[in-house]
């Protein structure tokens, strides 16, 4: 038998076994589905490139009756349901709606009705052998060729799925099994492009005429990124089920487990480390926790499907999964998020963690202004997992991580991007970091001041600025975190400063910064708020944490801003001696004005 090929980019069931692709065997996804019961919708959202689609067409060619009278049972030889003669039974019994949003984006509403109506418009045509036969009447054949011919309104394309599922059980006097892949891209690209009430009310009406009012179904099987359930797609529908990331079910049906990365590793003899492709690539958490006898925890872990074929195929490690798109909807939402959201990503990138609350069913029009939306958008999306969680009624408690290597990489690429453009505004961001590096933090203050003043509207702040704070501040600890230790709210000294830079060369300059926001002018001088922040660091030895490290060179900024306003106050001390000193109120017209100055 001629050895497996490894799949590059086939999301087709057929094509893949027909190609002779290596298979990961995911039959035992039918045994379960049918072997549930007795829900007749049921809903699977799961991250991209996690095999969505390659489950839905294996799910095709099970249950599909071919008008032809052909078969596909060959195509599930040697995979596990073969042992299930009950399940087998049933292969290729069923007329099948097989209907994929994958893809669909548009700028318009306009635009992405006429992507859907050609989606519609296919599958009738895949079916169109029926009006050879006298099982329609002539309206019901009117109404099909309307359909194709693209004649029909949008009332008649509402309904369009109904009205098939009607017509395929007069024709094969079998109930059809309908398959709808990707169902939420629309509504991801409506919400991007701000034509998301228009979507939302086409699909609602699509998915209640075709799923919920129609006795002609035998059931449904839906997947996508998100659940939107909340978004009255499905409201009142209590025939239909989703499993999510935060259930058991369907764990191990998406997404490759450790022991079939091994079984891929070994057949193609991949030259990588073992331990740096865990790394790298796995680390989703599926399902509820799991306890051995002595109590510890566990989840199913899962690896990036996507990740690890490309992994195989180029035998190196990468960032692969990122490149295939679909991450400027959570750019957006990482850049517009709150500022304690942006400290909290900046924990993230650090390696650390956070304790949210997450739901699965998201609410796209919440994302960007719901704290809660955001974070669960994040994880439900493949960006976060957690390490542990605790459910209660209606909500799930978190505590969220980056899953790996791969993901962690692409969200520090993510961040810097947000400094990648002008070319003008780039140069001032390195000139920013070298001031930190060098340790001068007139060259630090200065540049930093021209990127938030360059960036208010780039970054789609409120007018308090606090945001644009927060996310230079992320985007100086994702450009510096090979060569300096960056922590923030840590403890040191009598207290807990704001951020901390400490180079792993102790030759170079370290910084202590200290935020001081003001909300009106009638709390005093801004100036007077920088003072504080840098009487803050030496009244409560935030440089401890430095000087047990043996950073000889220490720059302690205290930074006030209060809208586009912005001053400071800073020390720079060398192996205990000042060298430096400065203070300055800078304006939004980018004049500085010296107050003191020190050397």
């Amino acid at each position: 038998m001629a050895k497996k090929v490894i799949n590059q980019g086939i999301h087709d069931f057929k094509e893949l076994i027909e190609s002779n692709c290596y298979y990961v065997d995911k039959s035992m996804f039918i045994h379960e589905l049918v072997t549930r019961g007795p829900n007749k919708v049921t809903i699977i959202p799961r991250p991209r490139r996690f095999g969505k689609t390659l489950n839905m067409t294996m799910l095709k060619y099970f249950f599909e009756k071919n008008l032809d009278g052909s078969s596909n049972v060959h195509l599930f030889e040697g995979l596990a349901i073969t042992q299930y003669p009950e399940i087998m039974a049933r292969q290729g019994k069923y007329p099948v709606i097989f209907i994929s949003f994958k893809g669909i984006k548009s700028s318009t509403w306009d635009g992405c009705y006429k992507k859907i109506v050609d989606v519609i418009v296919e599958e009738y045509k895949n079916h169109s052998s029926m009006l050879e036969h006298e099982v329609l009447d002539i309206f019901e054949k009117d109404f099909f060729n309307a359909i194709i011919s693209q004649k029909a309104d949008k009332n008649d394309y509402e309904k369009a799925l109904k009205m098939l599922s009607m017509f395929l059980l007069k024709m094969y006097s079998t109930k059809p099994i309908i398959l709808i892949d990707e169902y939420d891209a629309p509504m991801q690209s409506g919400f991007e492009f701000e034509y998301y009430e228009e979507i939302k009310n086409f699909m609602y009406s699509f998915f209640c005429a075709g799923l919920k009012d129609n006795n002609n179904l035998e059931f449904a099987v839906i997947t996508g990124i998100l659940r939107v359930a909340k978004d009255s797609l499905f409201s009142g529908m209590n025939n239909s089920a989703s499993y999510s990331l935060l259930d058991d079910i369907y764990a191990d049906k998406f997404g490759f487990v450790q022991s079939e990365v091994d079984a891929i590793l070994a057949y193609f003899q991949t030259p990588l480390d073992r331990a740096s492709i865990r790394e790298w690539y796995n680390g989703y958490r599926v399902g509820l926790p799991k306890y051995d006898a002595q109590g510890n925890e566990s989840f199913t872990m899962i690896y990036n499907p996507w990740s690890i074929i490309e992994c195989v195929n180029k035998k190196s490690l990468g960032t692969h999964w990122i490149n295939t798109g679909g991450h400027m909807l959570i750019q957006e939402t990482m850049r517009k998020a709150l500022a304690e959201d942006k400290e909290h990503l900046l924990q993230l990138l650090d390696g650390g963690s956070v304790e949210k609350t997450i739901s699965d069913t998201i609410v796209f029009r919440d994302v960007f202004h719901d704290s809660n939306a955001m974070w669960s958008f994040l994880v439900f999306t493949g960006y976060l997992t957690w390490k542990r969680r605790t459910n209660m009624v209606g909500k799930t408690t978190a505590s969220l991580i980056t899953p790996n290597f791969e993901v962690l990489d692409s969200l520090r690429s993510m961040v810097m991007s947000w400094f990648a453009a002008p070319e003008c505004q780039q140069l001032k961001f390195k000139k920013m970091l070298s001031g930190i590096i060098d340790g001068i933090p007139e060259v630090f203050l200065k540049a930093f001041q021209f990127n938030v003043l360059a960036s208010v509207s780039y970054f789609d702040i409120n007018e308090d600025g606090e945001s644009v704070y927060q996310a230079f501040m992320l985007g100086i600890m994702v450009s510096l975190g090979d060569t300096h230790e960056i922590t923030t709210n840590r403890e040191s000294g009598t207290g807990r400063y704001d951020m901390c830079i400490i180079p792993h060369d102790t030759s170079q300059a370290g910084a202590i910064i200290e935020f001081k926001r003001r909300k009106a002018a009638r709390q005093g001088p801004l100036e007077g708020f920088a003072a504080n922040a840098l009487d803050q660091i030496k009244e409560k030895n935030y440089t401890t944490v430095m000087h047990t490290r043996n950073i000889h060179k220490i720059a302690k900024i205290g930074l006030a801003f209060e809208g586009k306003l912005m001053a400071w106050n800073y020390e720079v001390e060398e192996d205990g001696v000042l060298v430096d000193h400065d203070a300055y109120t800078a304006e939004p017209n980018d004049k500085l004005a010296r107050t003191c100055r020190l050397r």
